[in-house]
């Protein structure tokens, strides 16, 4: 075989490895073995290059193509995690619409485009008729200076919510998760968690006929990026940044920090939906990519609605950063999902997703 060829086959090994180490992510909790977590947020990355393996080799040495096809074969539900065909949809008895929305607070500090955002995220709520909406970076005021909560009440024909508000900030503004329905709610909890007050889940028991179903509203540790670290990513950013070292060791450890911090939350919320007495549905922002310990805990427990129902990559995360889908509507076995969107609506850093559930 040829240098350049033995050295494409190194290569076309180590990227083997690291799709095998980012398989190995989602089962090792990375408190314990945080790296094993990087590999699974770039997934996409090894996914790419592993494809581009498989056709490269078939036109050069085909026996090596196999290498990368059994890698993928062995982690086929993670790739369908990522990217999934549903050419047909079930057909559901009793079906709720459930939309889930991180909001970003309605883009509240952006003083010149606020109010128009925040309508235009108004009228795209309206037009999905829902029956439940879960919205995470929740905003409210008892003013009237930025009315939210009640318009949407209205608005939505929504007269039964739940909220847990994680900061109460001057002139009664707050912040948190909010669970809005059309049909009762007869029961509500919480689950905080201890590693991280800015973060936190509501479940709402929902009556709908005689169908009780707990609706989970989560919101999982974020990385928290400060504008230095997002200039780290920026193509446009000053050479002395890539340079210094400490910017990009400071990224690093952001990660790792989330990476542990999300998995006692992951973990905590599962116990939760482990002692359900009702057939379950998890909306959330789990910050996280489907190829992670955090997904994980949700997926052996739930079915995730995007794979079931759902097209393409379903990106969710839109801010400034490159990311991948980290919105998910999850669901019990007992249920079906029908017609899952991620919509292309950019008034927040997360885009809207919604799915039918049903029997």
């Amino acid at each position: 075989m040829k240098g350049w060829l033995r050295f494409m086959l190194f290569i076309n090994v180590l990227n083997t490895l690291a799709l095998f180490a980012a398989y190995l992510g989602t089962h090792l909790p990375p408190t314990k073995f945080a790296y094993f977590a990087f590999f699974g947020l770039t997934f996409p990355v090894w996914l790419v290059i592993a494809i581009g393996f498989i056709v490269f080799w078939l036109f050069f040495k085909r026996k090596y193509s196999w290498i990368s096809i059994i890698t993928l074969f062995i982690g086929f539900n993670h790739v369908r995690h990522f990217y999934t065909m549903n050419w047909n949809q079930e057909s559901l008895e009793r079906p709720l619409k459930i939309v889930s929305y991180n909001v970003h607070i309605f883009n509240l500090y952006d003083r010149d485009n606020r109010v128009q955002n925040r309508n235009q995220i108004f009228d795209f709520l309206k037009e999905q008729n829902g029956d439940i909406y879960c919205f995470q970076e929740f905003y409210h005021q008892d003013s009237k200076d930025f009315e939210t909560k009640d318009s949407l009440i209205e608005l939505l024909n929504t007269p039964h919510y739940q909220e847990r508000y994680t900061h109460e900030l001057t002139n009664k503004r707050y912040f948190g998760v909010a669970t809005f329905s059309k049909y009762p709610i007869l029961e509500k909890g919480e689950i905080s968690f201890d590693n991280d007050p800015n973060n936190f889940c509501i479940y709402s028991d929902i009556l709908r006929g005689q169908d009780t179903i707990r609706v989970f509203n989560a919101h999982i540790g974020s990385i928290r990026f400060q504008d230095d670290d997002y200039r780290f990513f920026d193509p446009e950013a000053p050479d002395d940044l890539y340079r210094n070292n400490e910017a990009g060791q400071r990224i690093l450890q952001r990660l790792k920090t989330g990476f542990e911090k999300r998995t006692s939350q992951a973990e905590k919320v599962a116990t939760y939906i482990e002692d359900s007495p009702h057939p379950v549905i998890l909306c959330g922002d789990l910050n996280d990519t489907p190829v992670s310990y955090c997904y994980r805990q949700f997926n052996r427990l739930l079915s995730d609605a995007f794979v079931t129902s759902g097209n393409g990559v379903g990106t969710t995360y839109i801010g400034k950063i490159p990311s991948n889908r980290i919105d998910y509507i999850f669901y019990s076995e007992s249920l079906k999902a029908a017609d899952f969107q991620t919509h292309d609506l950019d008034c927040s850093d997360h885009r809207p997703i919604s799915t039918t559930i049903g029997y």
